[in-house]
This record gives structure tokens, C-alpha cells and sequence, in this order.
């Protein structure tokens, strides 16, 4: 098997630091820092850092440094008005078009991750509701997605860091939205999605809420 390109360890490896809040929201670092915890070189170093920055993970200052980016309560919100407004209106609308082999995969495998380590797990979460954005086939909405479930990733591996038990539940609420699609039941599908969101929104807000975090 050919060996991963070094610009893509390096992505990797600084995704995995991010997402597993190893490097916590709003810490400040510098190239410097990076490379010598790392040992990374400088180009791939670079051209990680502004992939991470298209992600919207990291915001870079030129001259400056950079910064991993903050998690705010203003952000959480607006992350979740996104999702509410537009992933209700897709199930509502295109519920009979969803594969059932898809959708009984997908319960399949929520079921397996129970598991699994948290940062699989959430994952799988991301790739569940980007399947269920795709029906539209829209790649500007699919784009917009890519960078919004990474961030919900993140959301979510920054509640477990601080105890927040944002698993409980999970399996029976993907299970509840999955089974109201296979029976092409669009008003128990938004139902159970909008349920799930606001579960997963009160769970982000928790910890930052939480005192000396």
C-alpha cells in the first residue's frame, strides 16, 4: 500500500489534536510551537495549517501567529440555527427519496459505534446527517456541510472533554429518525430530528456554561 503523502500526516495529525482538544479552543501557537512539538516540516506544516484553516478550525494572524478557534455560546447557536433550519425542511421534503439500504446501513452501524471511542463515534454522527443533507444534490450546500459537521464534531468532543455524557441517547434517537424515514413518515422524521438537535445543542451548551473551564 502506497504511504500516505506527508501533507496529509501532517493534516491528520493536527486534526486529531483539535478535534480531541489536545490543542483546546482559543489556544494560542505559532509555527514554531507546532513544528517543534511535532517535528513536522515546514511546507507540509503549512499547507495543514491552511487546510485546518479552510475547516474553520484554526484562524491564522499573519505575523502574528495563529489561534485554535474559539468555541463561544454565540457560535454554538448560530451552528445550530444552521442546522435546524435547513435539515428539518430537507427530511420534510425529500423523505420518500432516502435508500432504505442506506438508512438500515447507517442504523447498523450507530449500533457498532456504542462501542467505539468517542471521535469515531461523533463522526459517524457527521457522516449520518451530511448523508441526509446529500438527497438534494446541491455542492454548495454540501460544501457549507463539510466544514459545519467538522465543527459539530469538535462541539462534540469538546462536551465529552468536560464530562458532558452527549452518548446518552444517541442510538435511540438516530434509531427514531431512521425508522420514521424507512416508514416514509415525514412529520415523525422532523420530529425526531429536531429532537436530536435540540438534545445535541443543550449538551454544547453545558459545557460552556460549565465554571473554570
Amino acid at each position: 500500500m502506497p504511504k500516505e503523502p506527508i501533507k496529509n500526516q501532517a493534516y491528520d495529525l493536527l486534526y486529531r489534536k483539535i478535534m480531541t482538544c489536545d490543542y483546546m479552543p482559543g489556544l494560542s501557537l505559532t509555527e514554531k510551537d507546532i513544528a517543534e512539538e511535532t517535528g513536522l516540516g515546514r511546507t507540509p506544516l503549512r499547507e495543514a495549517l491552511i487546510r485546518l484553516q479552510n475547516d474553520g478550525l484554526i484562524q491564522i494572524y499573519p505575523r502574528k501567529g495563529m489561534r485554535i478557534t474559539p468555541i463561544t455560546e454565540d457560535s454554538v447557536h448560530q451552528h445550530y440555527q444552521v442546522r435546524k433550519l435547513i435539515e428539518p425542511t430537507i427530511l420534510t421534503q425529500y423523505y420518500s427519496q432516502y435508500s432504505k439500504q442506506e438508512l438500515l446501513h447507517y442504523e447498523t452501524l450507530f449500533r457498532q459505534s456504542e462501542q467505539e471511542e468517542s471521535l469515531p463515534h461523533f463522526e459517524l454522527d457527521a457522516r449520518f446527517h451530511t448523508f441526509l443533507v446529500s438527497i438534494t444534490q446541491n455542492e454548495i450546500l454540501l460544501s457549507m456541510y463539510h466544514s459545519l459537521m467538522i465543527s459539530q464534531v469538535r462541539l462534540a468532543m469538546f462536551a465529552a472533554c468536560h464530562g458532558i455524557r452527549n452518548r446518552e441517547g444517541n442510538l435511540e434517537q438516530h434509531e427514531e429518525i431512521i425508522e420514521a424515514l424507512l416508514r416514509e413518515n415525514p412529520e415523525a422524521a422532523r420530529d425526531a430530528l429536531v429532537y436530536h438537535l435540540n438534545q445535541s445543542l443543550v449538551n454544547s451548551l453545558k459545557c460552556i456554561c460549565l465554571p473554570n473551564k
